[in-house]
């Protein structure tokens, strides 16, 4: 199967896609019926890791526990895979398949299933949303990428991962983080509420202010607090730098305010004027 026929939408209608996927159990119950579907085993070399999700880390505790569960018990449910070049994608069972991998198992039992982009985003969502320990960075790639690729609505990806849509726009602005950032929150060394504060912040401010938090040991309000101030600055600084082109004299910031003089109306006012267009 070629790159370009994978990236065909999933046929389905998106009602019907909604309506299977909203369910709280789908993937719950789609494991059931893969338990019972002729396996294979897979050389682990054969695998790869998901295009989408696979950038994210995993916290070496959750790796470590499926390595030795898998060392001691092997694998009940068969990991759900697709066909791709060079051999098969992961879609289901992300944690087994690193788990067999710092175990040094050499294959693992696979149900091989054709499918498109589309169904598979649609699984990979409904999975991190059922999961107990979801990761906030991975439902934000797989929102992303439905968004981009197939031009989702927030609405509609409220209604499958059973939140707001304001929660749905709060995760995506999580990706605005750099990687380093990124990575923190997905191994739950800086919180969801911590990197929702700072994700408006831009370049610098970023790592600083995460240094900040970890230093201080911030909590959230109070993270959410320095941002403010930090905004508050910024925008401040940016109009003691719009007056100065304009031909302030006096300049003053105090607090979250500034003070201008002008040497006549006429700059005064062009001041004014230039912010009314920003």
């Amino acid at each position: 199967m070629s790159k370009n026929d994978r990236k065909t939408p999933f046929t389905s209608n998106l009602s019907q896609l909604i309506e299977k996927f909203t369910q709280n159990d789908v993937i719950a119950e789609m494991e059931k019926e893969y338990q019972s579907a002729p396996a294979r085993l897979v050389n682990l070399s054969s695998l790869k890791d998901n295009e989408i999700i696979g950038q994210v880390k995993m916290a070496p505790r959750i790796v470590e526990y499926f390595a030795s569960t898998i060392k001691e018990k092997g694998i009940f449910n068969p990991l759900v895979v697709r066909p791709v070049e060079s051999g098969y994608e992961v879609v289901l069972g992300r944690k087994r398949f690193l788990g067999a991998k710092q175990a040094g198992i050499v294959s693992v039992p696979c149900v091989i299933k054709e499918m498109g982009d589309e169904e598979e985003l649609l699984m990979l969502l409904a999975d991190n949303r059922d999961q107990r320990e979801s990761n906030i960075i991975e439902m934000a790639l797989i929102c992303q990428a439905l968004q981009q690729r197939f031009h989702y609505t927030q609405q509609t990806l409220a209604s499958l991962s059973h939140q707001s849509r304001c929660q749905i726009t709060n995760t995506l602005r999580l990706l605005s983080l750099t990687p380093k950032l990124q990575n923190e929150v997905s191994l739950g060394e800086l919180s969801y509420g911590h990197a929702k504060a700072i994700a408006s912040l831009k370049g610098n401010e970023l790592e600083e202010t995460a240094e900040t938090i970890r230093k201080e040991r911030l909590s959230v309000r109070e993270t959410e607090a320095l941002v403010k101030s930090k905004k508050h600055r910024t925008k401040a600084e940016s109009r003691v730098d719009l007056a100065k082109k304009v031909g302030a004299t006096k300049m003053k910031i105090k607090g979250n305010s500034v003070r201008f003089e002008f040497p006549s109306e006429t700059e005064r006012d062009r001041f004014i004027e230039v912010l009314r267009r920003k």
